[in-house]
């Protein structure tokens, strides 16, 4: 693609307002320019891969960022690189359908779809959204930050980041099975969950899909500042909703049953370690790198392990970790200790194995202590504590590292101080309910080791 074409593109985009970084939209940090690296899937094959290391090291400071959405962010981009960095990796062929298709490239499935006969492989369904996403000129104009999420019933899935809409089978043992979906939020696993809206036949899950987005870019006119599907059903009710779509698509989707169906919970970490594959002669190896970060030489080293293990592509994440599918069940052991030697955590008993962090005072201006470093230290400091649950360092109230609360959240008060907050439902805040107010990671970790284990405070 000539550079030419990569200035047209830039520009096009540009004019939009949003503050989300993407591929042709460089967002200013205090490290320089981010640019976020939307993969299909997560799926980054050995070549590409190499691309990025490359490009990464060349135009940015080196720091490549996995994100809860199963994206890359390429972090410290010098201006005058950015044409460079553009051209780069639209020629590894990591860029759009179109012009304007960057911004609305936002359908997550799990890592493991289509790996499991027993659950629905919703690749070809998430495909057609996917394209039809970025080829429609009125879904062009969906935020940066809309979501889709089609999930296929695995059970290694990232069922608890809120999406604008969600799709999750039901009786999949049936002859017919059917989606349930739901709106601004996510599938029901618990018992006082938000129910889904209603189920629809899975031949007509695409129409149902592009029937919500039609029926909220119509609303959107009259609303122009409105950009999520929340904010529509905050003022027109669900109900509105569903009254629309059984109109588009002639048949009934509400029902008693749906109201009370709930989707099994997710395993807790299978995306680390081993995961047998199919027919058992293959398996997934998953690790997580310190923080959900890579640099350039651990790009390079992951790459040439999945051309030499796997099937020559790596997988992120939206647990920001590391996949490599395919690797055969005699290499298994050997793929992991590999992982393991690069510096990446494949245990997930370990706390840096499901601990995750925003950049914080290190390349952003809005966070308020040195995120990285303080999570790095508190790891060391926990490393002997017994069941230490998922912590969140943020930067700030903000939360950019996790759309959903996690068990325990540090939120920075200033430099090398924190609150601490454990998940609660019902809040007060929306990380869960205060531990402790303004302490060191030194005190922190003092209360975190003392109140971990089976049945202590942290999982009341």
């Amino acid at each position: 693609m000539s550079h030419l074409t990569t200035t047209i593109q830039r520009s096009t985009v540009e004019a939009r307002r949003s503050a989300c970084p993407g591929l042709f939209r460089m967002a200013k940090a205090l490290d320089g320019g981010i640019c976020r690296l939307k993969l299909t899937f997560g799926d980054l094959s050995a070549v590409q891969a190499r691309c990025v290391a490359d490009a990464a090291q060349r135009c940015g400071n080196g720091t490549i960022e996995i994100t809860n959405r199963a994206n890359l962010q390429i972090r410290g981009v010098r201006p005058e690189m950015e044409e460079s960095l553009i051209t780069a990796l639209l020629e590894a062929g990591l860029g759009p359908l179109n012009d304007r298709g960057d911004d609305v490239r936002n359908v997550m499935i799990s890592p493991f779809a289509g790996f499991d006969r027993t659950r629905l492989d919703v690749r070809p369904l998430a495909l057609r959204v996917l394209t039809i996403l970025q080829t429609n000129l009125l879904y062009q104009t969906l935020s940066p930050k809309f979501s889709i999420l089609i999930d296929g019933g695995e059970s290694v899935a990232m069922v608890d980041h809120p999406h604008d809409l969600w799709l999750s089978p039901i009786d999949l043992e049936s002859s017919a099975p059917r989606f349930a979906f739901g709106v601004a939020g996510v599938p029901p696993t618990q018992a006082d969950a938000q129910p889904a809206l209603g189920s629809v036949a899975t031949g007509q899950a695409l129409g149902l899909i592009t029937g919500i987005l039609d029926i909220f870019i119509e609303w959107r006119r009259a609303h122009p500042q409105a950009s999520r599907l929340r904010h529509m059903i905050g003022e027109t009710g669900a109900d509105y909703l569903v009254d629309q779509l059984e109109l588009r698509l002639g048949a009934p989707l509400r029902s008693e049953k749906i109201a009370n169906w709930r989707r099994a919970p997710a395993r807790e970490n299978g995306h680390l370690g081993l995961w047998p594959e199919v027919d058992n002669s293959n398996c997934f190896v998953g690790a997580m790198p310190l923080l959900g970060r890579l640099d350039p030489y651990l790009l390079q080293s992951l790459a040439e392990l999945a051309a030499k293990y796997g099937n020559g592509k790596l997988r992120m994440t939206p647990w920001q970790s590391v996949l490599l599918p395919q690797v055969s069940i005699d290499d298994a052991k050997t793929t992991l200790a590999a992982l393991e030697a690069l510096g990446l955590v494949t245990n997930p008993k370990k706390v840096l194995a499901t601990m995750i962090s925003c950049s914080g005072s290190a390349g952003c201006g809005s966070a308020l202590a040195a995120t990285q470093s303080d999570g790095l230290k508190l790891a060391s400091l926990l490393q002997s504590s017994p069941a230490v649950p998922p912590i969140h360092m943020s930067g700030c109230s903000k939360s950019c590292a996790s759309p959903s609360a996690k068990p325990i959240t540090l939120v920075a008060t200033a430099a090398g101080r924190y609150d601490i907050f454990l998940c609660a439902t019902n809040g007060p805040s929306r990380f869960g309910k205060l531990l402790a107010a303004n302490v060191t990671i030194d005190e922190a970790a003092e209360l975190i080791g003392e109140n971990s284990g089976s049945g202590g405070p942290l999982y009341a």
